[in-house]
């Protein structure tokens, strides 16, 4: 399909389906006023093992913010079990719904965790900046370290010693571009490792003539010691699967189905049962003028031939191993033979980094927040915002690049006072200790005072790569912010907010 070809057919798409099918979107973000607990202060970092908990946890009817020994970047769960990562190599552990935590693993001096996955009870990974990849094959008693070279902006095992990863990509093309239209294109190198993360090779069928202009990577999965996986991208052209029988030595390409009635779009690859699961968008009905998009389920044994899942409703918002939420705010599982759907509250508390355990869910945006969570046949209601604005889980937490040495920027949705309307500029100065994590924050500019503490409080959350240099210095980033009360139209209404660009 050539360019001009493919620039007629998304213009002809609806807006939601362009941004996940090119995998950018507007970077705003919509921000809630509505009170919940007070945030609690960060506790001292416990010693390995002690338990530390949250007086208002486990309250059964809304999200309730708990306390983490650390400022959390990340969130999965194995089993009952809920983990989360962050600054300072910390590795934790609740097993009672996120009301109390365990500190695992951690490091005084220690690199910044953005991801943390498990392949079973007893073995799981962690990784983030600075090459760091931790390994356990205990259950996450211990954890083994291994240096990959450079970021890991993405990782797959298969076992505890086969995996695939994503290293060293464009920091603005990771950071900056909200992640809840799709994973974020990376242009980072390809690698595998069969000894657990001690070596990685490198993948040099991608430098050939056939492969070479697939130069983005969006997903990367592992199925067994041989079997691997990419999702790639061609610039403007097409996103293929990218297949492997022999650990790696020859790949191939399989085209996703693009003809003159459909098209697919996959955005996320996970394994589970033993095979590929991926998930994503089609666009349907193309022969009946531009067609529009339904979410895509897909799943295939050795990545060859796929076939199609349960697939939801609505369109996906974002998606982990566990399930894929919708753009109404919905939680879905599509593993079975049918759609089964998570109640949990819907008040743009969910991010796109959460995990279920039990019958608990927690999130990570700019704090940790859990709640009771409950299996369905049915999508629960979406549930209107005060003044009529309803909720939709497109603008919930995002990664924004305010700083290119911002490991963890997450900001998250804020609706004003009723009446606020501003747009401008304001300063954001503060100071960020030898963890990486933020104090003593301010906020310069004319704002409504309500807005002015809620940024400050996200602010406050914020994980930076830490400096060698003097980390007491007064630090100030710009940012843009536009606040617009429309209560009848409010899609466009609410706090949106940017890295600031350009003259104030």
């Amino acid at each position: 399909m050539g360019l001009m070809n493919y620039q007629q057919d998304v213009r002809k798409w609806p807006l939601r389906a362009v941004a996940i099918a090119l995998g950018t979107a507007t970077i705003v973000f919509s921000c809630s006023c509505a009170k919940k607990t007070t945030t609690a202060k960060v506790p001292a970092v416990p010693s390995t093992g002690e338990t530390i908990g949250h007086p208002t946890a486990g309250a059964k009817l809304g999200w309730t913010e708990v306390s983490t020994p650390f400022p959390a970047a990340n969130i999965t769960a194995q089993g009952n079990v809920l983990w989360v990562c962050g600054a300072n190599e910390m590795i934790a552990s609740s097993s009672d719904g996120g009301q109390t935590w365990k500190l695992r693993h951690s490091r005084p001096d220690g690199k910044i965790l953005l991801n943390i996955a498990f392949v079973d009870e007893k073995v799981g990974h962690a990784a983030g900046k600075d090459g760091v990849l931790l390994s356990t094959t205990d259950g996450g008693r211990t954890w083994k370290t291994h240096n990959s070279g450079d970021d890991v902006d993405a990782f797959s095992f298969a076992d505890a010693n086969n995996g695939i990863a994503v290293l060293g990509g464009d920091p603005d093309i990771v950071t900056y571009i909200p992640s809840w239209g799709g994973p974020t294109p990376s242009d980072g190198a390809v690698k595998l490792t069969h000894d657990g993360g001690d070596h990685w090779e490198e993948v040099t069928a991608l430098t050939s003539d056939e492969l070479k202009s697939f130069s983005r990577v969006l997903a990367v999965a592992a199925l067994d010691s041989t079997d691997y996986l990419m999702v790639r991208r061609q610039p403007g052209i097409e996103d293929v699967f990218l297949v492997t029988h022999d650990a790696g030595k020859s790949w191939h390409v399989v085209h996703q189905r693009n003809d003159a009635t459909n098209r697919e779009l996959v955005r996320w690859v996970f394994v589970h049962g033993g095979e590929y699961w991926a998930f994503g968008m089609e666009l349907v009905h193309r022969d009946t003028g531009g067609g529009y998009g339904v979410p895509l389920t897909l799943h295939s044994k050795d990545g060859e031939t796929w076939v199609h899942g349960t697939s939801g409703p609505t369109e996906f918002g974002g998606c982990n191993r566990q399930g894929c939420y919708m753009w109404d705010g919905a939680v879905e599982s599509l593993y079975g033979t049918h759609e089964q759907f998570w109640n949990l509250p819907q008040d743009s508390s969910l991010s796109i980094k959460w995990a279920i355990a039990g019958d608990r869910a927690c999130t990570v945006s700019s704090v940790v927040e859990c709640s009771q969570a409950a299996m369905t046949e049915k999508p629960q209601p979406t549930v209107p915002h005060a003044g009529g604005a309803r909720f939709d889980l497109k603008e919930a937490s995002v990664n924004l690049a305010f700083a290119e040495d911002c490991a963890a920027c997450g900001v998250r949705p804020i609706w004003p006072d009723p009446g606020t309307n501003w747009t401008g500029r304001v300063n954001a100065v503060f100071s960020v200790d030898q963890s990486g994590t933020v104090f003593g924050v301010s906020l310069e500019g004319p704002l409504n005072a309500r807005v002015r503490d809620l940024i400050e409080e996200q602010i406050r959350h914020w994980i930076f790569k830490p400096s060698p240099n003097d980390t007491s210095a007064r630090r100030s980033i710009s940012i843009d912010v536009k606040c617009v009360n429309v209560l009848d139209a409010p899609a466009v209404g609410g706090c949106r907010l940017a890295p600031a660009r350009g003259p104030a």
